[in-house]
């Protein structure tokens, strides 16, 4: 599009934590376009680990200029702002009412139709919008309210209502303005032109004054219900973005966030975040309900004098029965976020864990588990559907019923009743029909944003991280530790009070354990000189990892003294990896510099994968790593903390993920040289590297055994003597020994764990020089190649009817749309009939005499400005005054009339209800519907849509896009059928009357129709930017909770605050615009609905002499009423198709790309009995526009060959597995198992048949029984024996739980190598013919390993074993070893053979290592 504006935000087609900026975080900031005045200021303030809240303040203005530049707003004419910023809060007065400034856009939009809607063709945030400026200030209130009443006491909505109290008192001003403009509009002025027409006056300026009256309340009644809904959607945008920015912060500071915590905070982030602007929105109508109360009390005493307090009375009651039924709708929403809350939590796990599900062949089970978390969220569902239907029921029933008792009543008493009081009473308790038709609305909102702000409050009081202190007791040391205990918190927040102990009573729910029963560090002493480098080894399970998190304070102190002396650099076991390129990752918000990079690059091995990856370093690499092989990931880990040059290194096990060639390289080049003079603080099981440490600990049990350097500690023979005795193992061949060492020299100084041949190409000992040229060379190709995350997709044009019939078939198909359709039109036409009812009535209250037929038939049609004036405090209600003379009393009529109006209601009433069920039934079921097929087919697409797809954009289809067709879309339904059914019968009528009405209908209609084609294009376009502007911010907060650790040791809390920031305000502009766009169809339509209504008023006047007063005034009544309908009905259908882009998203994930589901051989019940497994010339690619990750690959394996697949990280190994699994459909060649080819075999079938044991291990949420079998195929006995096997059985024992014990989400409460046991575990108890370990034990110490393969060896002595290993003792006892490199199969053999052989691979790899020759 034309004029984009220069300066834009990050565009969103990348999903990185830290989007492309101009200016690098550790340089001093300056303010330019992206950078507001909070940021300028000390960036190591900002970055401390304990940074307050105070630190985002700006400075205080001086209070005279507070509300400066709102009040600017009322300058008639201001000149256009230029600076690409939404341009609301620099327009003019009028510009602003008239909303002129958003129609550039619009129309800039529409004339681009055809084209998807980018960032850059928008503005950007304003300032006052923007979340910098409304953190800061939400910040600043909810401190003062914690400061003021303490954090239980502390009240979210009391922040809230600080927050925008100054603009809720203006809006008040305002809605007062617009009730009053509404109420002499239609009734008053228009009770004034029917008496200036049925009257004998001939002032033809008086009828033109009153007219011109009348458009000036129609003009101040449009425009200042414009502003009222434009003013609550500014204060609706501040306050979300503050919202967002302030729970964002806060998860900076809590010192983990995962399970439930996390799915709340998504929560707030997408549905609470919504449904708090709303509220902003809705609460003008709370604020109307005393003044319309007040002038419809008036307006009725003045008119019936205390009789009016029957009418008010009813009113009452009817808000009182609302309100209830509110409230409890309020409750069962509550319930329903409980079981939305738990949904995404375990789809978020599931999302993250699809790799292994699938691998599994878990996918029924993990489905039928959310399926019937919707089950039982839906049962709440639809019970607020229908509460919400009978609630709505209550609307049109309210002012008939508040007329009819009034009236009847009034005559009952003898009084005597003139048409013109009869009819203004029925037109002013129509005109409160606004409080009975929003108040529940706006309620509820308030409601469900109570529950937010509970939410949110319990986020802002979890208890917060303490960084450790700087203060040792000697300045020469890095880390000191005294006398200290650790426990690890328990990660569930209680958040049910007092409710869920009663529960506990009942049930012995196994939640209740605190993590300390597995991790607890006890009376632990440690000190650490500066620059030393200190290993640390250990049994799994002792206490390591949590040794690394406690020195960064992520564990509790109960007691004792921890001090950190200097800046800290972390590398975590499981390596924490964002979506971004390889380059962002590894300089992680550093300055680049070339040199140093280089190095980098160099000493932590990671060169030779960059010539492998498509676009070098800028290739791309997927959320949590999941283009990058388990080594690589470690290695990008280490290059972060090595580039980011800290004081101190804690290094958890990074060389367990490497093989032995690479490992080495690593801890000499890396470790041991560049960062020496650094403190390194790191954990191994490779204990050949223990003895170049400064200081050896050994860890048992949470405590340290023994300390100091490796000679004297195997001269002591203790526990380390012991390890190492079981590690160290010399071998058998002096000359070999001898032919390694040589080869070990000369590698020393060159090796990265590169092939022989590969080495030498590559120039590694002086990497940068002849690196440079194969980057160019790569970067030539800047194409896709290295895109791994797509952009996400944004439709153009109308919604299609693919969308719309994806939607009535999960109704149920067209015939029952068509019956929800056609109940509430009969619902709407009883309502009509009703109406129609009452006018008889009344007209039966008077007699003949004076009253011309026309004049009945006037009276007779009163009832079309019953029901369907404009549902959004616009009423339009004629008031006829027509002189009656005497009242004929007839007490059997009354009651005639009167039955039949009762019984109308109560029928009325029974299809309302009636309408609640089958609306509730079918809309909950089309949204359940909707959710399965999209959680069937998301299941079902293959691991490619997983890398692809960042898991943020995933959960958005999942959270909010479902909430709408949940929640609003049936909400919407429902008025536009009631709307659509009340034009329709409108029209009918008024025609009927009078038909020459029917010629001004079609100027009307094609007016409107234009107008609405010109609006739905920009509103479908807002909404669907809207749609894909919340995925980047899911996947932020979701990527900032995993690698919270790692964010704050690196002190780049800025970055993400900034980018989490950036995304909200993208957010924010796109929210705003499309409520503005809203608006700014419904004010032109309301003014040319209003030029209309005055046309016709105008003409009726000029015409007096010659036109019928009666027919005169049902012509007025008629345009008032058709016209302002139609318009409001335009508004609905246009939100109605917005919302509808929600289901358009969740109709893409209805034709996503599937796993291959035929097959067409059916092995027998047996297969396979053998385990024999044959690659014929295998070729894989895991994109079509990717290089091979396999290549030619040829063996075969026969049954029950243990098999050990070896080569350097990268080599292709985890891709084998792939392969063996289809995760990948081959590019070419066959993988035969048993003589069958996988390809023709069912997935489902496959994968049951094989077990695994993945690089990275994978626990659940749930119980230990629950994840070893989720299918409860095993007794307790088979899985004990199972735990025994893998040598947990002891530790499992030690819960009061045992199998029933509550894992946390992705196994927090174990270690890694206690995960990879419990992994084992599974393999154990699946028993299949073929099991494959992909480096199931390189988080195990060598003791515990020896027994595992041990294990292995007994139990699946009849299977076929592949074991992919970076230990070389772990597949020396193997039958058959396959070493790989870059995709290939360098050599294969038994090991005997390939020892013998001096200048083999193998042979290459073993140098880094002395190991025992097994004996032939």
């Amino acid at each position: 599009m034309a004029n984009r504006r220069l300066s834009s935000q990050p565009q969103l087609r990348r999903y990185s934590i830290y989007p492309d900026r101009q200016v690098h975080f550790n340089e001093g900031l300056e303010v330019d376009d992206f950078t507001d005045p909070s940021w300028q200021q000390s960036e190591d303030s900002l970055n401390s680990p304990t940074y307050s809240y105070t630190d985002f303040s700006i400075s205080p203005e001086p209070y005279q200029r507070k509300y400066s530049t709102a009040l600017k707003v009322l300058k008639p004419f201001r000149p256009r702002s230029k600076d690409g910023k939404i341009p609301v809060n620099k327009a003019g007065f009028f510009s602003y009412v008239f909303m002129t400034w958003i129609s550039p856009l619009i129309w800039k939009i529409f004339r681009h139709r055809q084209e998807a809607l980018k960032e850059e063709d928008i503005w950007a945030c304003s300032t006052l919008e923007n979340a910098n400026l409304n953190t800061e200030r939400l910040t600043r209130i909810w401190k003062e309210e914690v400061e003021k009443r303490g954090p239980e006491k502390a009240s979210f909505l009391r922040v809230w209502l600080k927050f925008a109290w100054t603009r809720i008192m203006v809006t008040l001003v305002i809605i007062a303005l617009n009730a009053v403009s509404t109420f002499l509009e239609s009734g008053y002025l228009l009770n004034l032109i029917v008496q200036y027409l049925e009257s004998e006056e001939t002032d033809l300026w008086y009828g033109v004054g009153l007219v011109a009256s009348m458009a000036a309340c129609q003009i101040i009644r449009a425009t200042s219900f414009c502003v009222i809904i434009i003013f609550g959607v500014q204060t609706g945008v501040r306050f979300r973005a503050g919202l967002l920015g302030l729970a964002f912060d806060k998860m900076l500071r809590l010192k983990s966030v995962r399970g439930k915590q996390l799915s709340e905070l998504i929560t707030i982030f997408g549905a609470d975040a919504y449904r708090v602007f709303l509220n902003n929105v809705t609460f003008a109508y709370l604020l109307a309900l005393p003044i319309y109360v007040v002038i419809g009390a008036i307006y009725t005493y003045y008119l019936l004098g205390p009789w009016s307090f029957t009418a008010m009375g009813i009113f009452i009651f009817c808000y009182v029965v609302q309100a209830r039924l509110t409230t409890v709708v309020a409750k069962l929403r509550a319930k329903t976020l409980k079981f939305t809350d738990k949904r995404v939590r375990k789809m978020t796990e599931l999302i993250n864990s699809m790799k292994l599900i699938k691998m599994y062949a878990w996918e029924k089970p993990f489905k039928a588990a959310i399926q019937e978390i919707r089950k039982r969220e839906k049962k709440y569902l639809f019970l607020s559907s229908i509460l919400n239907s009978i609630s709505t029921a209550v609307i049109p029933v309210t002012p008939t019923l508040a007329s009819v008792a009034t009236i009847a009543s009034y005559r009952a008493a003898g009084n005597e009743l003139s048409a013109s009081t009869a009819f203004s009473v029925v037109g002013t308790l129509s005109f409160l029909r606004v409080i009975v038709a929003f108040i529940p609305f706006a309620t509820r909102t308030l409601g469900e944003s109570k529950v937010s702000f509970a939410r949110m409050k319990r986020h802002l009081n979890a208890e917060e991280y303490q960084a450790p202190s700087d203060k040792c007791t000697d300045p020469s040391l890095a880390v000191e530790i005294t006398d200290a205990t650790f426990i690890w918190d328990s990660t569930d927040t209680n958040d049910d009070g007092k409710k869920k102990t009663k529960k506990q009573k009942k049930e012995k729910t196994p939640t209740a354990n605190p993590r300390r029963e597995t991790i607890h560090i006890q009376n632990m002493t440690f000190k650490s000189i500066k620059g030393q480098l200190i290993g640390i080894c250990g049994p799994v399970g002792c206490g390591k990892s949590a040794f690394i998190s406690s020195i960064m304070g992520r564990i509790s102190m109960v007691s004792g003294h921890l001090a950190v002396n200097g800046s800290v650099a972390y590398a975590a076991q499981q390596a924490w990896i964002f979506n971004g390129t390889l380059r962002d990752n590894i300089l992680f918000g550093k300055p680049y510099d070339q040199e140093r990079y280089q190095n980098v690059l160099f000493v932590c091995g990671l060169q030779p994968d960059l010539l492998l990856l498509p676009n070098g370093d800028e290739t791309e690499i997927g959320d949590r790593g999941t283009n990058l092989s388990g080594g690589q990931k470690q290695r990008v880990s280490l290059a972060r903390a090595v580039y980011s040059d800290s004081d101190i290194y804690l290094l958890d096990d990074v060389l367990s993920a490497v093989d032995v060639h690479v490992g080495r390289h690593l801890f000499h080049n890396c470790i041991k040289k560049f960062l020496s003079g650094k403190t390194v603080i790191f954990t191994t099981h490779q204990l050949q590297y223990l003895k170049h440490c400064d200081e050896i600990l050994v860890m048992q049990n949470g405590v340290f055994v023994e300390r100091g350097k490796h000679d004297s500690l195997i001269s002591s023979a203790g526990y380390y003597d012991s390890m190492m005795k079981q590690f160290h193992q010399v071998t058998d061949n002096p000359s070999r020994a001898a032919s390694d060492s040589i080869k070990q020299q000369d590698k020393d100084d060159e090796d990265q764990g590169s092939t022989p041949q590969k080495k030498v190409e590559n120039g590694v000992q002086n990497g940068t020089s002849d690196k440079k040229p194969e980057v160019g060379k790569l970067h030539k190709d800047t194409s896709n190649k290295g895109k791994l995350t797509q952009t996400e997709e944004m439709q153009v044009g109308d919604i299609t009817w693919g969308t719309y019939y994806s939607y009535i078939s999960a109704m149920g198909g067209i015939c029952v749309a068509m019956f929800v359709v056609s109940w509430s039109t009969l619902t709407s036409a009883s309502v009509v009939f009703s109406d129609w009812w009452l006018s008889i009535w009344i007209n039966t209250f008077f007699t003949s005499s004076g009253i011309d037929s026309s004049n009945s038939t006037t009276v007779q049609n009163v009832s079309l400005q019953l029901n369907y004036t404009d549902q959004k405090i616009t009423s339009e209600n004629p008031i006829f005054n027509t002189t009656i003379s005497d009242v004929s009393d007839s007490s059997s009529g009354l009651d005639f009339y009167l039955t039949v109006y009762v019984s109308s209601m109560g029928l009325i009433i029974l299809m309302m209800i009636a309408k609640g069920f089958i609306g509730a039934t079918y809309y909950v079921r089309a949204a359940c519907r909707l959710h399965d097929k999209v959680l069937t087919n998301v299941m079902k697409a293959p691991m490619r849509f997983f890398d692809a797809n960042p898991p943020g954009r995933i959960l958005n289809r999942f959270s909010k896009d479902l909430d709408e067709a949940d929640v609003f879309l049936p909400q919407l339904q429902d008025t536009l059928f009631q709307v659509s059914t009340s034009i329709v019968v409108s029209l009918v009528s008024a025609v009927v009357i009078m038909p020459w009405i029917g010629i001004a209908i079609v100027p009307v209609a094609i007016f409107f129709y234009i107008f609405k084609i010109v609006s739905s294009v920009s509103v479908r376009q807002f909404k669907r930017f809207e749609n894909i502007t919340r995925s980047p911010l899911l996947s932020h907060v979701n990527t900032s909770a995993q690698g919270l650790s790692t964010i704050v040791s690196f002190q780049q809390q800025t970055n993400c605050i900034q980018s989490i920031r950036t995304f909200t305000d993208v957010s924010t502009v796109a929210t705003f615009l499309m409520d503005s766009a809203m608006r700014w169809i419904g004010l032109r339509l309301d003014l040319a609905a209003s030029c209309i209504t005055l046309t016709t008023a105008l003409s009726l006047i000029l015409t007096k002499a010659s036109t019928d007063a009666a027919q005169a005034a049902l012509a007025l009544t008629q345009c008032i009423k058709v016209v302002s309908v139609m318009q409001f009905m335009i508004r609905v259908l246009n939100e109605v198709e917005a919302r509808f882009t929600s289901i358009e998203r969740l109709h893409q994930y209805e034709k996503l790309e599937s796993e291959s589901q035929t097959f067409t051989d059916t092995p027998a019940e047996t297969w396979p009995n053998e385990g024999r497994i044959i690659f014929s010339n295998v070729q894989m690619k895991y994109r079509d526009d990717m290089d091979p990750v396999l290549n030619e690959i040829r063996f075969d394996i026969h049954p029950r060959q243990k098999v050990g697949i070896v080569g350097r990280t990268g080599a292709g190994k985890s891709s084998l597995a792939a392969a063996l699994f289809r995760l990948n459909e081959l590019s070419r060649g066959h993988i035969y198992i048993d003589g069958v080819d996988i390809a023709n075999v069912s997935l489902h079938l496959l994968r049951s048949k094989l077990s695994t044991i993945p690089q990275d291990p994978v626990l659940f949420a749930g119980t230990m029984r629950y994840n070893l079998d989720p299918f409860g195929q095993y007794t307790d006995e088979v899985m004990w024996a199972a735990l025994e096997d893998v040598h947990m059985k002891d530790k499992v024992k030690q819960f009061d739980n045992e199998l029933d014990y509550m894992i946390e989400e992705n196994g927090e409460n174990f270690s890694v190598g206690e995960r990879q046991l419990i992994c084992l575990a599974r393999a154990i108890l699946r028993r299949n013919k073929i099991l494959l370990l992909d480096e199931a034990t390189a988080s195990i110490d060598t003791a515990t390993d020896a027994k595992i393969q041990q294990t292995i060896r007994e139990s699946f002595a009849d299977c076929t074993v592949l074991t992919i290993a970076h230990r070389l003792n772990t597949v020396l006892h193997c039958d058959l070893i396959i070493i790989m490199d870059a995709g290939r199969v360098m050599e294969m053999g038994s090991p005997q053979d390939l020892l013998s052989d001096p200048n083999s691979y193998f042979n290459t790899m073993l140098s880094a290592q002395t190991v025992k020759t097994p004996s032939p």
